[in-house]
């Protein structure tokens, strides 16, 4: 698999988990509450997705598709995390060395 395949796998989905992640929300607020009817309850029943669960999404590298040794933080791997941060394109990074 490419590294664009990767990385637009990725991207769908935590856009799928996010757009799902409210309707659970929504599905338990009707589910827990005792004044609405059953009938209500069990119509708004949301089924679940192959893709709906923050487990399915895995850190990637955005510049190179790499899934190994991410910083989650910059959404880097270590290889381009060094190259960009060797150059200065990463603000307050600091080489340091003893």
């Amino acid at each position: 698999m490419g590294k664009r395949n990767k990385i637009n796998k990725q991207c769908k989905v935590r856009y799928i988990f996010e757009k799902w992640n409210k309707n659970k929300y929504i599905k338990n607020i009707i589910d827990l509450d005792p004044y609405l009817p059953k009938e209500l309850n069990i119509n708004n029943k949301i089924n679940n997705i192959k893709n709906g669960s923050i487990s399915r999404t895995h850190p990637v590298c955005l510049f190179s598709g790499r899934s190994k040794a991410n910083f989650n933080k910059y959404k880097m791997s270590r290889m381009m995390f060094k190259k960009y941060g060797e150059n200065g394109y990463l603000n307050g990074l600091k080489k340091s060395s003893w």
